[in-house]
Parts: structure tokens; C-alpha cells; sequence
């Protein structure tokens, strides 16, 4: 492997690399080591570097703009040896398109005019918050009752998202969630009367994070790539999702980090969505020794992609539709060979798979599927029935590794997964704001797919703030919660999940709440109960429509019995 050092090919610290950079990548796409200084490093927007990509889970744009692209490159590294970078306006910051073998490793990622803002309230009333945002961290402007931020590349965003508070640890306030603005005056420089529609519970010092801008770029986009390595990198701002991965096979991260700027003044922003988003892909994906805080979704979410079929072309052909507006138009949802899955939308039931012998994709929205062999006919009644069938593409899941990670204060979950590969979560620390393992899976809401079927949830800490908040889906600290429209006790969407060693400090939602899951053990778990916080009910485990349930062997600390309460409709044969 040849090593090349960008200063000894003219590309310099302190100045703007974007084009020079993309340029050495051309030149030199194989067996190569490419070598940072110590130092910053700058990247603007180009008309040179847009290109067409369809990101999951983002806004639909005609291009991304990118910073770092690497693109049919094979066995090369990109050692930053500690570099800053330093971008400006809405930019793609790492792009691996079509790789294999691609380590970036020790970077740091950062805007000078951040992509998140963040304010402090000065007084709360019923219907509106005092709000002082410092324009020499957070440049923005007022006019005609807009506020406006400054993301550089004279582009300029307004404030139109959820804000979220939190306190003065640090922490989403507890008992808050998403509130919005509908209405800002200004009383004076950088102070602000937002009206909302719900203040509750916000206090004065509350620190709110307040996103603007679109969901367009990630921080490491990597599509149809091969063994890919993020190692010690360190995120301080993003456009939208930090590290989104889709169509790959074999991706690890290790040692990322998403974590606010408190150099520069920020403490309560460092990405604006997801952590981690992946989406369709293959091998195994392992998430080690990483950090999360201040985000403002999920951390880290692993799924595939559902769609839906409600019209038959001819006996071996599906026309087919994708339904979620951020998660469409793919290049690569099929490949010949690819198994596919046929499921009821109703009790979410697999109902058979076949082999993918073509995709074409007609626009963003419908595409053609034809297969190897006769579709059978139970499926092509579902489909001309009109809403019941949808398909899954199961060679596109990966197995998922996720240990010795922190999850700080977030907005919503800490782990959302849907995939039916192995699954271990273990030695990770939570105080994730909502639910801190969200077990999920639908084909009828986010269209995030994938039923679960090996799951093992061992020695991690759950702390008194997980699910101190409310969100969609977080009816306890882990949280088995599929869409599952007309559940049936006798076909489970979810199976096979142990959760086991682990520490609970509950405040006040359930420790485990399960849906439509057969053969769930929870056992010698240590569950304390945090006197800190009134608990709104005593049922420490609420189950729905689940079969062959362990309850056993599981310590209970401050609790007025060592029997666990339990809630449990349409279930059958739980062991206590």
C-alpha cells in the first residue's frame, strides 16, 4: 500500500480542499493511504460536487452536495491524525459509493456556523418562553416575525422543528418531549418570546435545543460498499443523519462520537437527527466503544425496507410501492437472487419468499419486481386485494453487535433494531430519554421492516432517565413494540428475545413492555426503584398478545415485594 501525505502534494492545512482532495481520490482509487496533518482542513459547496443520491430516511433532493467523495475506491485509508474539519452551509461530509476495504479513521467534524441551534430560557408563562439565543455562536436574524439561522453558504434556515428542552445537567427535562413554536416576537437583540403549544414543565436556565434546516445530508454516507471501517471520529454538528449506511455489506464503527462543541458555546447540540441509520444492509454491522448525546432522534437505528403491492403485472411480475416519502426511489432495494419476502400487513405474518430475478425502477415511487419462478397464488390474491401485501427484501439484513457504548441524553430512543440476523446489545450505558431499546418492525407506519428473531440483551445499565419523557412506541425501558395492525396470538411477529444480567433504575415506566412476541425471557436482571420519582404505576412488566414468557430469577430493590407486578392481556404460558 503506497502512503500519500496531502502536503506533499499541495494540499494544505487552513484552506479549502474539497476539489484537490477529489481530485487525488480519481487519481489514485486502489491500495492507497492517504495522510492528514494534525491541523484544519476546509470544504465548501461545489457545483462539481453534486451528484444524484438517494439517502433513506432524508428529504427527497434532486442532489447532495459532498464534501469527502470516494467512489469505486478499493483497499485505501484515510488517517486524519486528529484533523479538524470544517465545512459550510448543507454538505455531505464523508461519501463511500460503490467501495471495498475503506477505513477514516481520527477526524473531527465541524461547522463554524453550527447546523442545530441552541437558546436559554430567561422566563416561562402558560402559553410562551423568553429565549435568549447568542448570535456570536448561533448567527441568525430576525424579520417580518421569522427567525432565521445562519448556516454559512448564504443559506439561511428557519426555525420550523420541534424544540426539546433540557436541564441543567444536561439531560432532555424529564416529563417534556417535543414542544413547537407557533409564533416568535422580538423583544430585544438575541432575546425572543416564543409561543407554543406546550411549555409544560420547562424551567428558567432550560437549555433549548432548537433544529431548522432539512434532513438532506449525513455525516458518513456509504452505499453498496464492502467492509467498511469509521474509527475514531468525532461529530460536533450535522445536517441531518450522522452515519447512515444503506445496500452495504460488513460496516463497523468504532469509537464515534456525537457529542456538542462546549468550546465553542453549544452544549445541548450535536446532530439534528440519528446517529446511526442503517438501512438494507448485509454481514454484520458492529457499533463499539461509541458515544451519543444531544441528539435529536434516535442514536442508532438498524432496519430494512418494506413496501407494498397492490397490483399484479403478470404471474412472475409485482408492480410495487414505496410508502414513506424519506424512503424512496432506491437504486438497489433488489438485486437478481436477492430472497424476498411476501407479508400480511394485518397479523405482519411471513407468508412465503421467492427469488428476485429483476428490478426496475419506474420513478421514485413504483418500481417493477419480477421473480424467478411463478409468483404462488395466495400471493397475487393479497396483492390485487388492494392494501395487504407487502414485501421485504432478507437478503438485505445484517446481524448487529452493539457493545461498551454510552448512550447520553437524546431525543427519543437510544436503539431502535428490526432485523431477523443475530442481535446482541451488552455492556452499554442508557439514559436515553425515551425508551433505550426499542424492538420495533412495521409495514404499515415507517415501513421500517424486519421481525426479530435472535435477540440477546445482556449487562447494560439502564438509568432513572430512560423513558423520563414521552414518544411514540416507548411503553417501557425496552420496548417490544411492532406496528402489527390484527395481531394473532398465534403468529408472533417477534421471537426469541432474552434479556438478561442487566441493572434497572426505574422512575416510571415499566421495565419491559412486550407485543406479539413469542419465547421473551427476562431473567436475572436487578431491578431498583429510584425513590426520586413517584412511579405512575406499579406493573413492572405489561405484556400483549406474547406466548411462552420467563419471568424468573430477576432481584428487586425498593420495591414493596420481590413478586414482580405484571399487566398481561391475550398472552399464554408465562413462567413467574
Amino acid at each position: 500500500m503506497k502512503k500519500i501525505y496531502l502536503s506533499d502534494v499541495g494540499i494544505l492545512p487552513g484552506t479549502d480542499i474539497t476539489l484537490a482532495l477529489y481530485k487525488l481520490f480519481k487519481e489514485n482509487p486502489y491500495d492507497t493511504e492517504f495522510v492528514f496533518e494534525n491541523a484544519d482542513y476546509y470544504f465548501s459547496p461545489h457545483e462539481e460536487m453534486r451528484f444524484d443520491y438517494r439517502l433513506s430516511n432524508s428529504d427527497i433532493v434532486p442532489w447532495r452536495v459532498l464534501a469527502v467523495c470516494m467512489k469505486k475506491m478499493k483497499n485505501c485509508i484515510l488517517r486524519g491524525n486528529g484533523a479538524r474539519l470544517f465545512l459550510e452551509g448543507q454538505m455531505q461530509v464523508f461519501t463511500i459509493d460503490e467501495c471495498e476495504n475503506i477505513t477514516l479513521c481520527d477526524f473531527t467534524v465541524n461547522w463554524k456556523k453550527p447546523l442545530v441551534a441552541e437558546g436559554k430560557v430567561s422566563a416561562c408563562a402558560d402559553r410562551y418562553l423568553d429565549v435568549c439565543i447568542d448570535g456570536r455562536v448561533f448567527p441568525h436574524r430576525f424579520c417580518d416575525g421569522v427567525l432565521e439561522f445562519d448556516t454559512g453558504a448564504d443559506e439561511w434556515y428557519r426555525a420550523n422543528r420541534g424544540l426539546i428542552a433540557f436541564d441543567e445537567n444536561m439531560c432532555v427535562r424529564r416529563s417534556t418531549g417535543d414542544f413547537f413554536v407557533t409564533k416568535v416576537h422580538e423583544l430585544e437583540k438575541d432575546l425572543y418570546r416564543f409561543e407554543t403549544n406546550y411549555p409544560c414543565g420547562i424551567r428558567v436556565g432550560d437549555l433549548l435545543n432548537i433544529r431548522h434546516n432539512a434532513r438532506i445530508h449525513a455525516g458518513v454516507f456509504a452505499e453498496k460498499s464492502t467492509n467498511t471501517v469509521v474509527e475514531n471520529i468525532t461529530f460536533h454538528s450535522c445536517g441531518g443523519l450522522g452515519c447512515l449506511a444503506q445496500f452495504c455489506r460488513d460496516i463497523s464503527f468504532r469509537g464515534v462520537n456525537f457529542l456538542p462543541d462546549t468550546s465553542s458555546g453549544r452544549h445541548v447540540s450535536s446532530g439534528r437527527d440519528d446517529g446511526m441509520h442503517i438501512t438494507c444492509c448485509s454481514g454484520k454491522v458492529t457499533v463499539s466503544g461509541c458515544s451519543f448525546h444531544a441528539l435529536m432522534d434516535d442514536p442508532i437505528n438498524i432496519h430494512g425496507c418494506c413496501v407494498t403491492s397492490n397490483e399484479v403485472v403478470d404471474e412472475y411480475t409485482l408492480r410495487c410501492n414505496y410508502r414513506h416519502p424519506q424512503a424512496c426511489g432506491f437504486k438497489y432495494w433488489a438485486e437478481y437472487g436477492d430472497e424476498i419476502a411476501f407479508i400480511e400487513r394485518g397479523a405482519m405474518n411471513r407468508i412465503g419468499t421467492a427469488q428476485a430475478l429483476s428490478y426496475t425502477l419506474e420513478d421514485d415511487n413504483t418500481f417493477l419486481l419480477k421473480f424467478s419462478s411463478p409468483i404462488p397464488d395466495e400471493i397475487l390474491a393479497l396483492a390485487r386485494r388492494g392494501e395487504s401485501l407487502a414485501l421485504d427484501n432478507l437478503t438485505n439484513t445484517a446481524e448487529f453487535l452493539c457493545e461498551n457504548n454510552r448512550f447520553g441524553s437524546c431525543r427519543a430512543r437510544g436503539i431502535l433494531v428490526s432485523t431477523p440476523k443475530k442481535v446482541v446489545i451488552r455492556n452499554n450505558y442508557f439514559e436515553s430519554s425515551g425508551s433505550a431499546i426499542l424492538v420495533a418492525g412495521d409495514s404499515n407506519y415507517w415501513f421500517e421492516s424486519g421481525e426479530c428473531r435472535d435477540v440477546l440483551i445482556c449487562d447494560n445499565i439502564f438509568t432513572s432517565k430512560c423513558n423520563s419523557s414521552e414518544y411514540e412506541f416507548c411503553e417501557g425501558v425496552i420496548s417490544i413494540c411492532p406496528v402489527v395492525p390484527k395481531p394473532e396470538l398465534s403468529k408472533p411477529y417477534h421471537k426469541n428475545i432474552s434479556i438478561t444480567r442487566n441493572v434497572f433504575d426505574l422512575s416510571q415506566k415499566a421495565a419491559l413492555y412486550g407485543f406479539s412476541c413469542q419465547n421473551l425471557v427476562f431473567s436475572e436482571n436487578r431491578i431498583h426503584k429510584d425513590p426520586a420519582f413517584g412511579r405512575k404505576n406499579e406493573d413492572l412488566f405489561v405484556l400483549s398478545f406474547c406466548s411462552d414468557v420467563v419471568l424468573k430469577n430477576n432481584e428487586f430493590v425498593g420495591f414493596e415485594t420481590n413478586e414482580p407486578k405484571m399487566y398481561a392481556t391475550n398472552c399464554e404460558n408465562i413462567v413467574k
